[in-house]
């Protein structure tokens, strides 16, 4: 199973989504904010980041692009509640490995790990 990391300033959907992708057993790490991310990366590593696009302070763009910078190869996948091509545009120019709308359902987040991972 995967190592996951979840971004996102939500803790309600953090927990929910952790307690989903534990229970198929994956073992899952969660962050608030840009910066904890990153530093959840730097030390553990991870299979996936799940990361959330609008977040106080630093977003889910320059965590994309940090990530990236840093570890090329690391899947990220950009969760949203909001539709704007504009970022959706951008996040492509910076290496996202996939959306995913909010609210999120279960068995996407499911295909979504298998898609990236293989």
């Amino acid at each position: 199973m995967a190592k996951i990391l979840l971004v996102d300033d939500d803790t309600e959907f953090g927990i929910a989504l952790s307690k989903i992708l534990k229970a198929e057993g994956h073992e899952v790490s969660v962050a608030l904010n840009t910066e904890g991310g990153l530093k959840e990366i730097r030390s553990h590593g991870f299979d996936i980041v799940f990361a959330d696009l609008s977040m106080p302070g630093e977003n889910g763009l320059v965590l994309l692009e940090k990530a990236k910078n840093e570890f090329p190869g690391l899947p990220v996948v950009m969760v949203t509640a909001f539709g704007d091509w504009d970022i959706y545009a951008k996040a492509i120019e910076k290496g996202v490995s996939k959306f995913v709308n909010k609210p999120v359902k279960k068995e996407e987040i499911l295909q979504i790990i298998k898609d990236v991972l293989g």
